[in-house]
C-alpha cells in the first residue's frame, strides 16, 4: 500500500515537472499562473499526501480488583473471567476535500492556500491478525459474547484515541506541507498555507 501510494505521488510530481516545463518553453507565465492555482490538482495532492499510521491495540478486562483480599481470591478461584485482545490496526490521516474549505488565491508572487485541518479519515483494525486469551474460574465458561463485547470496547477506544491524537494530526500536516514545497518550488512562488483556523505559515520564508 505504501509504496503504490508513493509512486502515485513520484508520478504525479514528475508529471508536474515536464508539464511546468513544456508550459514554461510554450506560452510563458500565464499558464503557470494556471498550474499554480488550479485547484484539482491541489486537491490531488492533498488527497495523495495522506499519512498512514500503524500500531497495536491492546485491552483487557476483567471481574478481579486484584487487590489482594480474600474474596478477590475467592472470585479468582471461582468466577473470574478476564479477557485479552491485541489487534493490530491501520489508521489514516489527512484532509477531506469533501468540503469546501480547499480556497486557492494569487496576488502578485504569492499563492494562498487554505485546507481543512487533518483529521482522522479512516481506522481499520486486523481482526484475521488479532490474539487474545482468557482465563475463567471453575465457575465460569468461555463466552463468545464477551469476547465480542471486548473487542467492541477496544475498536470504540482505539478510534476514539486515533481521533484526538494531535500528534498525528501534526505529522499529517508536515507532510502535506512537505509534498507542497516539492510541487511549488520549481514554479517560484511564495506560499502561504493555513489548515482550518490556524494563522498561515510560510512555505518559503525569507532568511
Amino acid at each position: 500500500m505504501k509504496i503504490r501510494h508513493w509512486l502515485l505521488l513520484l508520478i504525479l510530481m514528475l508529471g508536474i515537472a515536464a508539464l511546468t516545463y513544456f508550459i514554461g518553453r510554450q506560452s510563458g507565465s500565464v499558464k503557470i499562473t494556471h498550474i499554480a492555482t488550479n485547484e484539482l490538482l491541489i486537491k490531488q495532492i492533498a488527497e495523495l499526501s495522506s499519512l498512514e499510521v500503524q500500531g497495536n491495540a491492546q485491552i483487557a478486562q476483567t471481574n478481579l480488583t486484584n487487590d489482594g483480599s480474600w474474596t478477590d481470591a475467592v472470585r479468582k478461584l471461582f468466577i473470574e473471567n478476564t479477557v485479552t485482545i491485541s489487534i493490530p490496526y491501520i489508521a489514516k490521516y489527512g484532509v477531506s476535500m469533501d468540503t469546501n474549505d480547499l480556497k486557492i488565491t494569487q496576488k502578485d508572487n504569492v499563492v494562498s492556500i487554505h485546507l481543512p485541518e487533518p483529521k482522522l479519515l479512516s481506522f481499520e483494525m486486523r481482526l484475521d491478525k488479532a490474539n487474545s486469551s482468557s482465563t475463567q474460574g471453575w465457575m465460569q465458561a468461555q463466552s463468545n459474547d464477551l469476547y465480542n463485547q471486548v473487542q467492541k470496547k477496544l475498536y470504540q477506544q482505539s478510534r476514539t484515541e486515533m481521533e484526538q491524537s494531535t500528534k498525528n494530526k501534526e505529522l499529517a500536516k508536515e507532510k502535506i506541507i512537505t509534498i507542497l514545497k516539492s510541487y511549488y518550488q520549481p514554479l517560484g512562488y511564495q506560499v502561504e498555507l493555513s489548515f482550518g483556523s490556524t494563522q498561515s505559515i510560510s512555505l518559503f520564508p525569507k532568511s
